[in-house]
């Protein structure tokens, strides 16, 4: 587990990620990371690409046909 620190970032707040957490991201600064609210009301940091967005919208899509 990371320690995030919230603090001030121009009008609103922010945190910083360390550099270990940007490498298994696969990302860089000036790119854009997504915080997913998960299905047991965590959050998850990930980089959004093509391949995930349709395994989430499967297992969404699954998770939501066991239900009826």
């Amino acid at each position: 587990m990371i320690e995030l620190k919230i603090q001030a970032v121009g009008g609103g707040v922010g945190v910083e990620l360390p550099p270990e957490v940007l490498k298994q991201l696969q990302t860089s600064e000036g790119e854009t990371i997504f915080l997913e609210n998960m299905f047991d009301g965590s959050y998850c940091l990930t980089k959004h690409d093509e391949k995930s967005a349709e395994l989430m919208m499967l297992i969404d899509g699954q998770m939501h046909e066991e239900d009826a």
